[in-house]
C-alpha cells in the first residue's frame, strides 16, 4: 500500500513538472513567433524601402539635383570609328 501511494505521489510530481515545463517551452514558443513576424514585417518594409529607392525617376531627379547630371544631346556625343 505504501508502494502505490509513493508511486502516486512521483506520478503526480512528475506531472506537474513536466506540465511546467511544457508552459515554459510554449512561452519560448510564442516569444520566438512574435520575434519572427516583427522580423518578417520589417523585411518587408524594408523591400518596399527598397524598391522605392531603386526607382528610375528617382535616380534620375537624384543624378540631376545633386550631380548636376543632365542627357546629353546630340552636339555633346561623340563617335569613334575603330580602323
Amino acid at each position: 500500500m505504501l508502494f502505490l501511494f509513493s508511486f502516486n505521489v512521483v506520478s503526480a510530481v512528475m506531472v506537474i513538472s513536466i506540465s511546467h515545463q511544457n508552459r515554459q517551452e510554449t512561452i519560448k514558443q510564442e516569444k520566438i513567433m512574435e520575434q519572427r513576424d516583427a522580423l518578417d514585417v520589417e523585411w518587408r518594409h524594408l523591400l518596399l524601402e527598397e524598391r522605392a529607392l531603386s526607382e528610375h525617376y528617382r535616380v534620375e531627379r537624384l543624378a540631376n539635383e545633386k550631380l548636376k547630371m543632365k542627357r546629353p544631346t546630340t552636339d555633346d556625343e561623340i563617335f569613334v570609328k575603330w580602323p
